[in-house]
């Protein structure tokens, strides 16, 4: 059974999801332009999508349909996904906290920010999902259509890659 979602309800989800989709997908382009309009375009195509039909886990869907468009985006343009870049220099830094504290941030990031770089698309999706953007392991294995086990089991390695980068 089909429910369609109320107007309002999209809204709310959005409301709810914009901020770390545009994110996530900021990270993966490093082009504030180009992840504000794929942002806009996973928006839209949910909507398309959930105005007629149902999904079990929105949050998930709406990374399923933001992975597709990166990629979708890469392949036309016969380029390779970029690494999570200048962090610290992005829109999505808080502006309340002091110079101090950005400061001491920037240091870590910078090294996390670089350690990340050498890890595989793959490794540095799951890092993302599960430790930026708070995903649980039930909704990545949705978004990647696999086992919450072959989850646990990427991240345990993407962790352990990480790990050995940061020595």
């Amino acid at each position: 059974m089909s429910i369609q979602i109320t107007e309002q309800q999209f809204l709310e989800l959005y409301d709810a999801h914009v901020g770390k989709i545009y994110r996530y997908i900021y990270f993966r382009v490093n082009a504030e332009e180009l992840a504000q309009d794929l942002t806009s375009e996973v928006f839209l195509k949910s909507w398309q999508y959930l105005s007629s039909k149902s999904v079990g886990n929105p949050r998930a869907f709406f990374y399923q349909i933001a992975r597709n468009l990166i990629t979708d985006f890469y392949r036309k343009k016969d380029k390779t996904p970029i690494s999570l870049e200048e962090i610290t220099d992005s829109p999505v830094a808080d502006k309340s906290d002091s110079p101090l504290d950005l400061a001491a941030v920037s240091m870590d990031m910078n090294s996390v920010r670089q350690a990340l770089r050498q890890l595989s698309p793959d490794y540095q999706e799951i890092i993302i999902w599960r430790y930026l953007d708070e995903l649980e392991t039930k909704e990545i294995a949705e978004i990647l259509s696999k086992s919450e086990g072959a989850v646990r089991t990427l991240l345990s390695r993407a962790l352990g890659e990480l790990r050995e980068k940061l020595r």
